[in-house]
């Protein structure tokens, strides 16, 4: 896990805040790299996970898992929470 700055919760769209937030992707067009620590879940087994964030459009990024095929694109409000995260989670009220 050398090199991962952040954690990847299974099934947790949260932890799409961080890279996302410490980078301003939500707000400012670019794309990164990232290698995190993705924790599987329910059974909480840790393993690396290299991982692109890409902004799309103001309060859109598309997050690309690089050791497989899934991407997402992802909505977020403008402080950086995940608003919507197809076939995951949608906040309430949005």
């Amino acid at each position: 896990m050398d090199g991962a700055l952040d954690c990847d919760l299974g099934l947790c769209p949260l932890t799409n805040t961080m890279p996302v937030l410490r980078h301003s992707l939500h707000r400012t067009p670019g794309e990164r790299d990232f290698l995190m620590a993705w924790v599987s879940v329910p059974d909480l087994t840790v393993s690396p996970s290299p991982q692109r964030y890409t902004h799309l459009a103001p309060h859109r990024v598309r997050f690309t898992s690089l050791d497989s095929d899934f991407r997402s694109d992802l909505t977020f409000d403008p402080d950086g929470l995940v608003v919507d995260y197809p076939g995951l989670a949608h906040r309430l009220g949005d």
